[in-house]
């Protein structure tokens, strides 16, 4: 008889009996770093589950996981189209993908582990419990524990950061409570400043603008100051007016901000009450067709629907509301404003996907690089996370590289790319400055997070993330006169979390910072080291920090670093986990002649890479002012 025992997660311990985890006749696997851990630290032997899956299979699980991020559009009926736009499209892709990505994950380990294992029986608690009778199929005997943790999605929760002079704040909010607080700010400053949209400016012409940070985009928005309408700001997440900042900025540039309630009158909110309880009832009936949802949702012959149903039936019910205030917000906007065109960062979010998806190429659409990204052979699958080559009208790019790209890449039509440059990174050119020499050198490390969306995470991964930040830390307290500051990503990840409580334990001395200004922590340092969690990623900050002069140097946590043409440029020093880490270290800290040619080089890559530096929101504001 063989008898395997799966620890999800910390919690399980507690429920598990101890005699099971003590019994060396029976195998023991961790499906998380923090069960590893625990296990470890509690000197039981265990194996680490998600080593089974190999690099191929993780791959092959993403290009699955994109086809079913599609699965609305296998729905037959209209019932549940409101508006001419399917309401089970308009949820956000990121998040749908962020939940579905790990689960997929977890399901082939615990597959592979059976295949492997062929156990007779199988213990574990009950969040584990619709994974192992989707595979199982009931032919294998099981023993659930009760554990039953609820899954949230990527925005259940806001995460909110302030920094108040030298005091940072940091604390988490439920989405709902957010929307409240966000309502009633919004509306008191909209009181005392007038910045509010309203009805009797309908007449004029319109650029409606979909969720842009505007501290981001300030320079672009000041650019926007004398167009002959209305600049409207549709700000459904982030607020237009987030901080004191971004308020200065919506005042001083004369931008119209959208507010979804008080935009509609009494008669339409007592229609959308109406209309929820509509396509509520039409949700439920479409849940009711389990074998539909049983074959849509099927890898290797396993359907994984029972394991992701009562999340996702309870996610769309929740968010029903949303979804139709959106829609009848768009309608609001492009039926009683002259709307001459909408532009946007991306086509996956909720408010982007309501708005688009509402004018349905009627009125002319823009579509925004808003990333750094560069693509070779082995990594243009995860083109599809940035869509351009689903969007539908016009693309502006940064840069003639990229139109380039996605003109031989995927046939996009040159006619409907715009070359503008980067309008966020205006004031970036234009912050370039020389440091001054002092005997310290100050290093900025910037560690990018591990995300669940492609993949790859691991508890092997995470391991030897911790591994490289204590080993690139170690390395520079050998150095006299370094000193390190850590930047961590403003990307709401439950990583970011470990990350810092990583270097904490560490050196508690070290400074970490979260929402101060990148453009002057980078040119507060001497040396920017990002560290890349996913080789096919090129993080933004890399070229943020080439933009700003400063010699950079990107860490991918894998032997094999992509040709990347920053690379190939030696615009950035690029080396892996596993290279002689302290002999580049004395390069880029201690060689001049090293440094010079660097930033030399990366001067070069930017000229080729970006158009219109500097002057990228003078050229898109005169695009949009053309409509």
């Amino acid at each position: 008889m063989t008898e395997i025992v799966l620890i999800d997660n910390i919690l399980d311990l507690d429920v598990i009996p101890q005699k099971l985890l003590q019994n060396k006749n029976i195998k023991i696997f961790s499906l998380s770093l923090e069960a590893h851990d625990k296990l470890q630290s509690n000197k039981i032997i265990h194996d680490m589950g998600d080593q089974l899956l190999t690099q191929e299979e993780r791959l092959k699980l993403f290009d699955q996981s994109v086809e079913f991020l599609s699965w609305p559009s296998r729905v037959s009926s209209d019932d549940l189209k409101f508006e001419g736009v399917n309401l089970l499209q308009i949820f956000d892709t990121h998040e749908f993908h962020s939940y579905l990505m790990p689960n997929l994950v977890k399901l082939l380990t615990v597959k592979r582990i059976i295949e492997k294992e062929n156990p007779t029986k199988i213990s574990c608690t009950d969040s584990l419990s619709n994974i192992i009778q989707s595979i199982t199929k009931g032919n294998i005997e099981t023993k659930f524990f009760h554990n039953t943790i609820e899954q949230k999605l990527l925005w259940d929760t806001i995460s909110i950061k302030y920094n108040l002079g030298s005091i940072h704040i940091s604390f988490n909010l439920s989405k709902t409570n957010y929307l409240k607080i966000k309502k009633f700010v919004e509306s008191t400053l909209g009181f005392f400043y007038g910045f509010w949209l309203d009805r009797d400016s309908s007449k004029k012409k319109s650029i409606v603008i979909l969720e842009f940070n505007t501290e981001y985009f300030s320079t672009f928005l000041q650019a926007m100051k004398n167009y002959d309408g209305n600049v409207i700001l549709v700000n459904r997440r982030r607020s237009a007016v987030w901080s004191i900042n971004a308020t200065n900025i919506v005042k001083k540039s004369d931008c119209k901000v959208l507010n979804f309630d008080n935009i509609l009158n009494n008669s339409e909110k007592c229609k959308i009450h109406l209309l929820v309880d509509e396509y509520a009832k039409k949700l439920e009936s479409l849940w009711e067709n389990s074998e539909f949802f049983n074959d849509v949702f099927k890898i290797e012959n396993c359907s994984f629907w029972d394991v992701i149903k009562d999340i996702i039936m309870k996610k769309y019910l929740e968010k029903l509301p949303e979804f139709i205030l959106l829609l009848w917000n768009a309608k609001t906007i492009f039926h009683n404003f002259d709307v001459k065109c909408i532009i946007s960062l991306n086509e996956v979010g909720e408010t982007e996907k309501a708005f688009l998806g509402f004018n349905d190429k009627r009125i002319p659409s823009i579509l925004l690089e808003h990333g750094f990204i560069e693509r070779v052979e082995n990594t243009k699958r995860f083109d599809i996370l940035s869509n351009y080559n689903y969007f539908n009208d016009k693309i502006a790019v940064w840069g003639n590289r990229k139109k380039e790209y996605l003109v031989k890449e995927y046939g996009i039509p040159p006619d409907r790319i715009i070359v503008t440059g980067s309008p966020r990174h205006d004031i970036y050119f234009n912050s370039r400055t020389e440091k001054k020499q002092f005997k310290e050198i100050t290093v900025l490390l910037a560690p990018n997070p591990i995300t669940e969306i492609s993949g790859f995470a691991s508890t092997s991964l995470e391991l030897k993330f911790e591994k490289t930040i204590r080993e690139i830390i170690s390395i520079l307290k050998k150095f006299d006169n370094v000193k390190i500051i850590v930047k961590l990503h403003q990307i709401q990840l439950k990583h970011n979390q470990a990350i810092l409580s990583i270097i904490k334990k560490i050196d508690n001395t070290i400074p970490v910072y979260s929402v101060t200004s990148v453009i002057e922590i980078i040119n507060s340092v001497d040396i920017v080291v990002v560290i890349s969690s996913e080789r096919f990623g090129t993080s933004t900050m890399l070229l943020e920090s080439m933009i700003l002069g400063k010699p950079t140097m990107n860490i991918i946590l894998d032997d094999d670093i992509p040709e990347f043409s920053h690379v190939k440029d030696k615009a950035v020093l690029t080396v892996s986990d596993n290279s002689n880490l302290e002999k580049n270290f004395k390069n880029i800290l201690f060689d001049s002649d090293f440094k010079k040619e660097l930033v030399h080089n990366a001067d070069i890559f930017v000229e080729k890479f970006m158009s219109h530096r500097g002057i990228a929101s003078d050229k898109l504001a005169s695009i949009l002012k053309s409509f």
